[in-house]
């Protein structure tokens, strides 16, 4: 077997399991929102996820839907978070583009809004 022979194969492959994917109708990360003091002791079956690996801050990686959602607590604008993310391709302008699986924040940092003065109305009727 060539190269050249090899790289179709490999080529026709990619194809397939793309087209797998879109046919099992792959559903996004849902993001999931929960305190940060659970983090500690978060029960990952709850959603579905198991442990991958772990190190001394804690879950370092979980698996979801046979993905690995790795975690992250930058020091930038997000604040006080740990969240678990993966990459799924790339945005317009060359950047990676992520995938939340869940995100823990403070409880203060949690915003509430009101809700609409329609949904309001449909509640008191």
């Amino acid at each position: 077997m060539n190269e050249q022979t090899l790289e179709r194969i490999v080529n026709a492959l990619e194809r397939i399991a793309t087209a797998l994917e879109v046919a099992q109708g792959e559903k996004p990360a849902p993001n999931y929102r929960k305190d940060l003091k659970n983090f500690a002791d978060f029960d990952w079956n709850s959603i579905g996820a198991e442990v991958e690996k772990s190190d001394r801050y804690g879950v370092a990686t979980v698996l979801w839907q046979g993905k690995r959602f790795v975690r992250r607590s930058p020091e930038n604008a997000y604040g006080a978070a740990i969240f678990f993310t993966r990459c799924v391709g790339k945005e317009e302008d060359g950047r990676n583009k992520y995938e939340r699986l869940i995100t823990f924040t403070p409880a203060d940092e949690i915003k509430v809004r009101a809700i609409s003065r329609e949904a309001e109305s449909m509640l008191r009727s």
